[in-house]
C-alpha cells in the first residue's frame, strides 16, 4: 500500500475487515447442514463480473470520467453473442464476438467524449439508453421472430461463465494488480484526474491518456461481460443487466475511488465488490424480502456515493484554503 493516500488505506482496512465480519454473520445465518465451503467457493465467479467490469471503471474514473453506458454494452454483446448461438457458431466464434463487441464500444465512448468535446457523464448516459435500443435492433434483425428472449441451454456455451469464471478472474486480477503496481499509464490517469492543466503543462497528450483508460478499461469489461453473459439461461436484451451501472460504480466509489477522480486503487474495487456482494448474502440468509433486499443495496449505494462526493468536495474545499 506504499504511496497510496492514508484517507485511502484507511477505507482499504475498513473494507477488509467489514468482508470478515459480513462472513462471519454469513457462517452464524447458515441452517445446519449448509456449506461455508461452499458460499466462500461461489463468491469469486459470483462476483467476477463486477470486479471486473469495476476494475476497467476504476481507470476511467481516476481520470476524472465516467461510464455509465456499461448495462447497454452488456445488452449489445449478449445480443451479438444471442445471435450467433442462434445460427450455431462455433463456441469460441460466439465468445469472441460478445467480448470484442464489448470492448470496441467501450473504446468507442472514449472516442465520442473526444470528438463530441462532451461530458463523460452526459456522452455514456445517452449510451446506455442507446445502446440497449440497439441491443433489441440487433436481435429482431438476426434472429426471425425473436419474441423478446433466446434460451441458450447447449453446456458449451456456458463455459466462461460457468466452468472458468474463477480464473479468468484471477489471471485478470493480477495483470491489474501488476500493471498498476509497475506501469506508466494508471499513473498518467491519476495525473490526468488530479489535474489536466497540469498535464498539459507536461505536454502530455490529455486526449491520449482519457482514451487509454476506457480502451484499457474495455478489456475488463469485455471479460467481465463474457462472464456474465454466459452464466445466464436466457437472453433478454430488454432486461439483461438493468442496474449493473449502478452497482460497479457503488463498488468502486466504496473502495475508496474518488468520484472526481485524481485517487484510487484496483484493490478498492475488488473489495467493494466483494462488500456488496457479502452485504447481499447477508440479507438472503437473514430471511429479508427480495424487494427490500433491492431496496437496502441501492440505497447504501447512493448514500455511500452521495458522502464520497461530500468528503472530497470539503477535503478540496480545505486544500484551496490552506
Amino acid at each position: 500500500m506504499r504511496g497510496l493516500p492514508r484517507p485511502l488505506i484507511y477505507r482499504l482496512i475498513f473494507l477488509f475487515c467489514g468482508n470478515l465480519v459480513l462472513l462471519l454473520l454469513i457462517r452464524l445465518l447458515l441452517k445446519e447442514g449448509a456449506s461455508f465451503s461452499q458460499v466462500l467457493s461461489r463468491a469469486g465467479p459470483d462476483c467476477a463480473p463486477t470486479i471486473l467490469a469495476g476494475l476497467g471503471m476504476t481507470g476511467i474514473i481516476l481520470t476524472g470520467a465516467i461510464d455509465l453506458s456499461i448495462a447497454g454494452i452488456v445488452a449489445v454483446s449478449a445480443s451479438t453473442f444471442g445471435v450467433c448461438v442462434y445460427w450455431n457458431l462455433p463456441p469460441l466464434v460466439c465468445y469472441a464476438v460478445c467480448a470484442v463487441t464489448a470492448w470496441l464500444l467501450a473504446s468507442f465512448n472514449g472516442r465520442l467524449v473526444r470528438w463530441l468535446g462532451v461530458p463523460a457523464l452526459i456522452v455514456t448516459l445517452a449510451g446506455l439508453t442507446f445502446y440497449r435500443g440497439v441491443a433489441l435492433i440487433v436481435t429482431d434483425l438476426g434472429i426471425p421472430d425473436f419474441g423478446g428472449n433466446l434460451s441458450v441451454h447447449a453446456d458449451q456455451y456456458h463455459e466462461p461463465g460457468k466452468l472458468y469464471a474463477g480464473s479468468i478472474l484471477a489471471v485478470m486480477l493480477a495483470f491489474a494488480m501488476l500493471w498498476e503496481a509497475f506501469g506508466e499509464t494508471p499513473r498518467r490517469w491519476l495525473a490526468l484526474g488530479n489535474s489536466r492543466e497540469a498535464c498539459c503543462l507536461q505536454g502530455l497528450n490529455v486526449d491520449h491518456i482519457l482514451q487509454s483508460a476506457f480502451s484499457s478499461g474495455g478489456i475488463f469489461f469485455a471479460a467481465g461481460t463474457l462472464i456474465e453473459v454466459t452464466q445466464i439461461q436466457a437472453i433478454e436484451p430488454a432486461r439483461i443487466a438493468v442496474g449493473f451501472e449502478l452497482q460497479v460504480i457503488g463498488a468502486v466509489v466504496l473502495g475508496g475511488t474518488n468520484i472526481f477522480g485524481g485517487e484510487g486503487c484496483y484493490l478498492g474495487a475488488v473489495l467493494g465488490a466483494f462488500f456488496l456482494y457479502f452485504t447481499e448474502q447477508v440479507l438472503i440468509y437473514a430471511g429479508v424480502s427480495p424487494y427490500l433486499q433491492d431496496v437496502i443495496i441501492g440505497g447504501a449505494i447512493i448514500v455511500v456515493i452521495a458522502m464520497d462526493c461530500a468528503l472530497h468536495k470539503k477535503r478540496k474545499r480545505l486544500e484551496e484554503l490552506a
